[in-house]
């Protein structure tokens, strides 16, 4: 099975940077800054789990963005597509040709 792109998309606000480290076999842990309406994607492998520390502002969370048998047919064409906002983070959903609300921050 093909390797996974895994993309997180800041959405947040103007001048807001989203701050990311992540875990998973085979994977970088090193941290990510990553700018109002830019992106970071990662390559991972299908049967691994990319579970992330994410923070802005005062708020932060821990979510597993990458699960294979969660996202495996979730994702369309082994790319998984977020959305990081304000409320939380958004998939884009093949299925339903929509991002839909997955995980809300913790506050």
């Amino acid at each position: 099975m093909a390797d996974f792109r895994v993309t997180l998309f800041n959405d947040l606000a103007e001048n807001t940077n989203l701050n990311v480290q992540c875990q998973a076999a085979g994977v970088d842990p090193s941290q990510h800054s990553i700018l109002f309406l830019h992106d970071f994607t990662w390559n991972v492998n299908p049967s691994t789990v990319l579970s992330c520390d994410m923070s802005w502002g005062n708020v932060n969370g821990h979510f597993d963005i990458f699960d294979a048998k969660r996202d495996s047919t979730r994702c369309s064409r082994n790319f998984c597509a977020w959305r990081v906002k304000q409320d939380g983070l958004y998939l884009f959903i093949e299925a339903h040709k929509r991002l839909e609300l997955q995980f809300t921050w913790a506050h």
